[in-house]
This record gives C-alpha cells, sequence and structure tokens, in this order.
C-alpha cells in the first residue's frame, strides 16, 4: 500500500471516529436532551401537572422528534463537510431557537432532572429545587442572550478576521465560561436527558424507576470524564498551543500540568466555596 493510500485510510478513520464521538453526544444531549427539556422545564414552572401530564408528553415526543431530525440534517453536513456558520438573519434564528431549547429549558431541567435522579429531589425538598432550577434557567437565559449578541458580533467581525475570537476573547475568561455551562448542560443534563426522556417514552414507570436511575446516573458519570478530558485538552491547548493536541506530551509537560492545576483546584475551586463560607 502506497503512503498516499495509508494516510488516506487513517484519515477516512479518524473522521469515522471523530463522527461517532460527536454524534453519540448529540444524542444524548441534543435529542433525548430536547425532549427532557420540555419535559422537565414544564414541570418546573408548574405547566405540567396530572391534568395536563398528556399534553406535555406529547409536546415533549413533537420536540424530540424536531431535534432528531435536526440531528440527521447535522450528520448529513458533517459528512459532505458544509460549513453553515455564516451570518444570516435565517442562520440566527435555527441557532437561537435550538438554543433556547436546550441550554435555558435545558439548564433548569437539567437541575430538576438530576437532583430526582440523585434522590436529592423528594417530597420535602421540591420546592427548593423547583426554585433552584427556576434561578439556573434565569442564570441562562441571560447567558442566551449575550450569546446572540456575541454571534452577532463575532460572525461580522470574522468575514474580516477569521482568528478574531481567538485574538481578543481571553482565554481564561473562555475556559470559565465554557465549562461551568458545560458541567450543567453536558453532564447533568446527560443524566437529566436519560432520566427525562425516559419517563417522556413511558419507559420509565413505578416498576423500572431504580434501573432508569442507574442507567441516567451511569451516563452522567461517563460525560463527566468526557468533561475532564475536553478540559484536558482545552487546557493543554492554552498552555502549548493547538499542535500539542497532535503530540504525546512530555513527562516535564504533565508534571507541570498538574502541580499548576492541583493548586489551581484547592486553591481557586476549594478557596472560593471556603471564602464564601
Amino acid at each position: 500500500m502506497t503512503e498516499n493510500n495509508k494516510n488516506g485510510t487513517t484519515s477516512t478513520r479518524t473522521n469515522h471516529q471523530r463522527m461517532v464521538q460527536i454524534f453519540l453526544a448529540r444524542l444524548v444531549l441534543e435529542v433525548f436532551g430536547g425532549g427532557g427539556a420540555i419535559w422537565g422545564f414544564s414541570e418546573v414552572i408548574t405547566f405540567r401537572n396530572p391534568s395536563t401530564q398528556e399534553v406535555w408528553r406529547r409536546n415533549a415526543q413533537i420536540v424530540g422528534a424536531i431535534f432528531f431530525i435536526r440531528f440527521l440534517l447535522q450528520m448529513l453536513d458533517f459528512v459532505q463537510h458544509k460549513n453553515r456558520d455564516t451570518f444570516s438573519p435565517i442562520r440566527l434564528i435555527q441557532v437561537f431557537l435550538a438554543k433556547i431549547v436546550l441550554e435555558v429549558f435545558g439548564a433548569a431541567g437539567a437541575i430538576w432532572g438530576f437532583s430526582e435522579a440523585l434522590t436529592l429531589r423528594v417530597a420535602k425538598t421540591n420546592e427548593f429545587y423547583r426554585w433552584f432550577a427556576v434561578v439556573v434557567g434565569v442564570i441562562f437565559f441571560i447567558r442566551y442572550l449575550l450569546q446572540i449578541s456575541d454571534f452577532v458580533r463575532i460572525t461580522m467581525k470574522k468575514k474580516n478576521d477569521e482568528s478574531y475570537e481567538e485574538k481578543y476573547v481571553p482565554c481564561w475568561t473562555r475556559f470559565y465560561q465554557i465549562f461551568a455551562a458545560k458541567l450543567v448542560l453536558e453532564v447533568f443534563g446527560a443524566a437529566g436527558a436519560i432520566w427525562g426522556f425516559s419517563e417522556v417514552l413511558t419507559l420509565r414507570r413505578a416498576s423500572t424507576q431504580e434501573e432508569w436511575r442507574f442507567r441516567a446516573l451511569t451516563v452522567g458519570a461517563l460525560f463527566f470524564i468526557r468533561y475532564g478530558l475536553q478540559m484536558k485538552d482545552y487546557i493543554i491547548k492554552i498552555r502549548f498551543g493547538k499542535e500539542a493536541l497532535l503530540l504525546p506530551l512530555t513527562n516535564e509537560q504533565w508534571i507541570r500540568l498538574i502541580q499548576v492545576y492541583s493548586a489551581k483546584l484547592v486553591l481557586e475551586v476549594f478557596g472560593g466555596g471556603g471564602a464564601v463560607w
């Protein structure tokens, strides 16, 4: 086999692996999560009650079906190497209609569903977690409005300067913005998506409750591992450049990373909580 054929085969295999990684996550977060967001958020704001249960089940199933069609179109774009990130009013509407379901309703629904999956939300703590979920939803709605502003500004600027976002958005500001949101939307949200969508589809009933709790928490744990790997990749990119993601780190670089971020974990994460306490 020639060198070009070997490179082509390797590239194809890498693309297939990348596609599986991306779209398995999207299936959970955006298809199950889309339906689960409507189901969970409708209960948070008390729209869903025993008399409206089946109406909201149908609404959640319809939204899940719409997001499944969107999921298939995204797969098609990936296979055909299409880029739909050019600015247009239609693109703005497409992106942010999805975001309000997945990231605003989804954030509140993630807290609501994940707290029940962990058995933190029971009869006596129900109202506490309802308000907690509403507050998280409001915070993510403010974030959503800021994202619309940023999307317009950055997309317009990128027409003249492709690296505008990387040059003018501070790396560590972006790190905290990305991974604070990812913890809620992708870790809590993944478990909440399985927990909520299994009820939407009537798979989760009294007789299968604990079985689906275990599945939801397992998915949450897998997405937490994914979250940790994403943080590692982002930190490596900031510290050593994009090229470092393609190369194995040296022992010295690993030691330095562990030293720096062990200290950051204690001083900035535990320390932040301790300061409030």
